[in-house]
């Protein structure tokens, strides 16, 4: 049930951030078009705008690019005092480029599958015709399809990120042997601003911005060209989280293809390649968990994260090894759950990991969208009362401290940007 008191602060947070093109992450840290926060800010919007739900996510898929690959940053009404700029990218003249300017990265494909949640309440289903419905399937199996395809260096399917950003996790510990291992040179003069809105020892480390920095720099070189990326960019990672989103995000495709009277059968390959080499190539028997693969290296990247407990918003796991997930790792008060030296779950890393860092970016604090993925893949697998309460105490954090970026689990205080766009939308989301 959603209260008055929630929905009238989750209408003032989502418009205080419309820019009347696209809502805004938030108001000072992120001024710009955010791919999956666009997605899932349309399912908040979707209570009480339907209307406007609908217009984000036109404005997302105006970004693509005409290679198929929609960008992570859209930067709609030109530059701001946001670093990188879009100039930064040095994408202008690009033949594969889209219309507006953008970044030269993706992020986690979640569109589809919101489109799907979209068309399946009444409040937004009649609200999109069958022609621009088809227009956005067709954008988003060329999106998808350049994932798999355009960005598979080994013929499985699986795709691979050529930058932290991609994950959406920008700078957590699962990247870090891999970054540590990158030393920049010559790099282009920045400023970075991230640290003007939030304090910087809950932003990522200046080391790892200078790598950010420096592997956009080698993009540049290589005139973003794909097949040279795959080629030579130092980080390049098959991340589990990236890769449930998108297995879900076909399964979600290839229901409104369906719907539309399209031949899925391209979407329904790309599934069962998944299926067939998800375990083998992520999942450890002895641990219970799966873990991401660093493609140049060869190896898994073994980092007890969050990312395993995503898998299951997908349905990837047996249900043997969703309980191992959630009995062996979830809830265990020494990693993910509350009450060892958490008090709220569920940390982006676990607590009895080296590298755990409560308040720092991705490195260890709570997040709602991480939440909500988590939420939607319990009750898949039929774990309602574990998901209700993880609903419940996700509510309980943006009740008592706002609608922030994230938090930190051992006591809830609030951590990054505030009146954060996507907090809002899914603590909405997850009330209803």
């Amino acid at each position: 049930m959603i209260s008055e008191s929630l929905l009238a602060r989750v209408r003032a947070t989502l418009q205080g951030n419309d820019t009347g093109t696209f809502i805004k992450p938030s108001p000072g840290q992120y001024p710009h078009q955010w791919n999956w926060d666009s997605a899932v800010i349309a399912l908040g919007l979707s209570h009480f705008d339907p209307a406007r739900a609908w217009a984000e996510v036109e404005s997302l898929l105006a970004s693509q690019w005409r290679d198929g690959m929609v960008p992570h940053i859209i930067y709609h009404h030109g530059p701001s005092d946001y670093f990188p700029p879009p100039d930064f990218w040095q994408t202008a003249g690009l033949a594969r480029a889209g219309d507006i300017p953008s970044s030269a990265f993706t992020q986690p494909p979640i569109l589809a599958s919101v489109v799907r949640m979209l068309l399946e309440r009444p409040s937004t289903s009649g609200l999109i015709d069958d022609a621009t419905l088809r227009r956005h399937y067709e954008r988003m199996l060329a999106w998808q399809r350049w994932l798999h395809v355009t960005r598979c260096p080994d013929g499985t399917g699986l795709p691979c990120l050529i930058h932290p950003w991609e994950s959406g996790a920008d700078n957590s510990p699962r990247w870090a042997a891999i970054l540590d291992g990158i030393t920049p040179v010559d790099l282009p003069p920045f400023k970075r601003r991230d640290t003007v809105h939030v304090k910087a020892d809950e932003r990522p480390r200046p080391e790892d911005y200078a790598r950010f920095v420096h592997i956009i720099n080698l993009g540049r070189q290589l005139r973003w060209e794909p097949a040279a990326l795959l080629a030579r960019m130092p980080f390049l990672v098959q991340d589990i989280m990236y890769i449930a989103i998108l297995h879900r995000a076909d399964e979600d495709l290839a229901w409104l293809g369906a719907r539309l009277g399209a031949d899925t059968r391209e979407i329904e390959g790309w599934r069962a390649g998944t299926t067939a080499i998800f375990d083998q190539r992520f999942w450890d028997e002895k641990r219970g968990l799966y873990f991401d693969y660093d493609a140049r290296a060869g190896h898994r990247i073994e980092i007890a994260s969050y990312a395993p407990f995503t898998t299951l918003f997908a349905g990837l796991p047996t249900t043997a090894q969703a309980a191992r997930l959630v009995n062996e790792h979830l809830l265990n008060p020494a990693e993910f759950a509350a009450g060892g030296p958490l008090k709220f779950g569920v940390p982006t890393i676990a607590a009895n990991e080296p590298l755990f860092g409560p308040r720092r970016y991705w490195c260890g604090p709570v997040w709602v969208i991480i939440n909500w993925l988590i939420w939607h893949g319990l009750r898949r697998y039929g774990y309602a009362d574990l998901a209700d309460t993880l609903a419940a105490d996700t509510l309980g954090l943006v009740e008592a401290q706002g609608f922030h970026e994230y938090y930190d689990p051992r006591d809830g205080s609030a951590c990054g940007a505030a009146d954060f766009s996507w907090s809002a939308a899914l603590a909405l989301e997850m009330a209803a």
